[in-house]
């Protein structure tokens, strides 16, 4: 298994472990350890509201910073006092926008430790909670004011207030790190199991010291086994049943726990019971699925802990993005293509008798069925005429194509080069069987013939183009195709989305590669 999915937060096995112990944990009060170390919880908890009142506190002075720099910007004032009352006239902003971020940056995890966390993960989540921040609290203003809007200074209000508050975490996570780097600020962390996994996770915490993990030694049955780190400085610690004696006489702020779960599970819960009575945090480090594109987390259902295993996009926040701008941009563009509707509406009946859209049944998201809705490009008995040039298809794969179609009316032709025929596809997004982009939706003869590992293009939902729409359309190879899919599942984000729509609006008003 790769190196950079040892250090996993949420597994399987700690989950299952914590899962019993908490269930047969029994009368805590009346283990030998506990009773020794139980006051540590308390002063655990009272800490961790320490930092969270430390990060409120600091945050509301940057947020005041902004906002007394935005009212000298936007309303500039020749005294202190005439200063202050410009600030008084205008505190209801700085006051709705703290009462909004609080909630908004608890929802980000913000007053919590993450020293473990990336530094372009924690200025995102700043982002995100002061974007949410300022924008409620500018409307919430706005709405219950009867003040005309004062843009200038919600310019200025949202710009400094946004730029303080980030500038402060940025400056924070900084000098954290460099302090523990220096040796301060670290935490005591002792590894159960001597094996490659614990080697790497001693790697890991040398290397970067920015974390401020220090080892304080291995736990392991067998001596032998700390061969495995070579020359590295560890120390050997003793056996898992002389775990809580060292528990009970030395500092251990968390346990890591690298033992394979599968052979050591009664070994495992019983630590994991161990440490849930003293208070101490155990992370467990275990390659139970070695997967090789597939991300995992740790959910809740109620007080059902659940390990997710997942290879498409799990960011709810951006795919509802995506599905408001779908929703969005699909009723705007079938507004304004109505009349282009209309027209090619008649032209298709005055060539060839029958239906003006073709709809026909296509497979979704995780194999749901729905109809799809085109133009119709063929004779109105192309799907019967199908079977009888099965033979002359010219794609490779469980796709059918045919570059000279004889089912294709002349102004099928011309519709299906510059992909109007797609268009009633707007339907189906609006409906939300489909999106502007991803996958396009194969009928499930196709689906029939694929590999296990294509089915993979079913996990996300469909789209009326993608990246083989901007690669080369029709002259895409199937392989080639599915290959795109799945890297476009693997790499999503909505502004790659955004990147696929202009480049599909470059290549359709080239016709290149339409069959």
């Amino acid at each position: 298994m790769p190196a950079g999915r040892s250090g996993h937060k949420a597994v399987f096995g700690i989950v299952v472990a914590w899962s019993n112990a908490r269930r047969d944990h029994g009368d805590a009060h009346n283990h030998p350890v506990q009773g020794a170390r139980i006051a540590t919880l308390p002063y655990m908890k009272r800490y961790a509201g320490y930092l969270t009142a430390g990060l409120a506190v600091c945050d509301t002075m940057c947020a005041a910073a902004g906002f007394m720099l935005a009212v000298h910007l936007s309303h500039p004032s020749n005294s202190f006092p005439a200063f202050l009352e410009q600030c008084w006239t205008r505190i209801g902003y700085l006051l709705v926008f703290v009462a909004f971020w609080y909630g908004a940056a608890a929802d980000q995890g913000l007053f919590l430790s993450h020293r473990d966390d990336r530094l372009l993960k924690q200025l995102l989540a700043v982002v995100k909670a002061a974007a949410v921040s300022i924008v409620f609290s500018l409307f919430v203003v706005v709405f219950f004011t009867r003040k005309g809007l004062d843009r200038e200074f919600l310019l200025y209000f949202g710009t400094s207030v946004f730029a303080a508050i980030l500038i402060f975490r940025l400056a924070l996570r900084l000098f954290l790190w460099n302090i523990r780097r220096r040796g301060f600020n670290f935490r005591q962390a002792l590894v159960v199991g001597a094996n490659r996994r614990s080697r790497r996770l001693v790697e890991v915490f040398t290397v970067f010291g920015r974390y401020g993990y220090q080892i304080i030694g291995i736990v392991d049955d067998d001596p032998a086994r700390m061969e495995v780190f070579g020359e590295k400085p560890v120390k050997y610690l003793g056996t898992c049943a002389s775990l809580e004696t060292f528990l009970a006489n030395h500092v251990v702020d968390e346990l890591y726990i690298t033992l394979p779960v599968r052979s050591f599970y009664e070994e495992i819960r019983n630590i994991a019971h161990l440490c849930e009575s003293v208070g101490i945090p155990v992370r467990m480090v275990a390659d139970l699925f070695p997967l090789q594109i597939a991300t995992s987390r740790v959910t809740r259902i109620e007080d059902i802990p659940l390990l997710s295993l997942a290879t498409g996009p799990e960011v709810h926040g951006q795919l509802l993005l995506k599905r408001v701008f779908d929703f969005a941009a699909s009723s705007v563009l079938l507004a304004l293509f109505a009349p282009l509707f209309f027209v090619v509406g008649i032209l298709i009946k005055a060539e060839s008798p029958g239906p003006v859209f073709f709809k026909q049944e296509r497979v979704g998201l995780n194999q749901r069925r729905f109809k799809i809705f085109k133009f119709r490009s063929m004779r109105a008995d192309a799907e019967k005429l199908r079977k009888e040039l099965e033979e002359q298809n010219e794609a490779d794969g469980p796709v059918f194509k045919i570059r000279n179609d004889p089912r294709v009316t002349r102004i099928g032709r011309f519709i299906r080069k510059y992909s109007i025929d797609e268009l009633p596809q707007l339907i189906n997004v609006w409906l939300g069987h489909m999106s502007l982009v991803g996958p396009r939706p194969p009928i499930p003869a196709e689906v029939e013939q694929y590999t296990w590992d294509q089915r993979r293009r079913l996990s996300v939902k469909p789209g009326m183009t993608g990246l083989w729409q901007v690669s080369g359309r029709s002259d895409v190879n199937f392989q080639d195709w599915v290959d795109m899919d799945l890297a476009y599942i693997d790499s999503w984000t909505f502004l790659q989305d955004i990147r696929i729509l202009i480049k599909t609006v470059q290549v359709v008003l080239q016709g290149k590669g339409a069959a």
